[in-house]
């Protein structure tokens, strides 16, 4: 499912090699293999390339005040908006995305597909604190129990997005699905 992804993103915005790649949050393992190594930068809060064609940058992608304007061919950023905090962070997210690419790719999970892809539970974004809590830290698919000491922290910044949030962030984007037996499971905003 992930390389399908990554095909309709190579194809969408027509990333062909030499294009110049700032991912936002994300790690090698989505460019290793891809040909594209040498072009991208990571920019995330803590981790570090080891492939030494990537280039690493340490900073906050609500305030990527060390790249200029359209300073990239193309912004990829895949399930991190979400992680960032509230709406005024998603807003500054988006804003940063824009400004430093001239073409971008933001996808998140979509707010109302069944199974939370954090939790790997049912219905888990309509739960009350409270149980988002309980499940998140007994529940033994969680990916925050796996993942994350501070389950308590990393809840706080989850924020899931719905499409309409999406153009919202993103109005100068196209928004559309990424679907699984028919249901949105994502929701990707590109500009092209």
């Amino acid at each position: 499912m992930r390389r399908r992804r990554f095909q309709w993103f190579l194809a969408t915005l027509a990333v062909k090699p030499g294009a110049t790649i700032l991912d936002v949050g994300g790690t090698e393992a989505t460019w290793r293999g891809s040909g594209l190594e040498s072009n991208v930068t990571l920019l995330n809060q803590a981790y570090g390339a080891t492939l030494p064609t990537l280039r690493h940058v340490t900073g906050d992608a609500c305030a990527m005040t060390m790249f200029g304007d359209s300073t990239f061919d193309v912004v990829f950023s895949n399930s991190v908006i979400e992680h960032v905090g509230d709406m005024r962070r998603q807003a500054s997210f988006a804003s940063e995305v824009a400004r430093v690419g001239r073409r971008y790719w933001v996808e998140t999970p979509y707010r109302h597909f069944p199974l939370e892809p954090h939790a790997l539970f049912p219905f888990f974004q309509y739960l009350p604190p409270r149980m988002q809590r309980g499940v998140a830290q007994r529940w033994k698919y969680s990916h925050f129990r796996r993942y994350h000491k501070n389950v308590e922290e990393e809840l706080s910044r989850l924020r899931l997005l719905s499409a309409g949030e999406m153009k919202t962030l993103f109005p100068d984007a196209r928004v559309q699905f990424e679907r699984v037996l028919g249901l949105p499971k994502s929701v990707v905003a590109y500009r092209a």
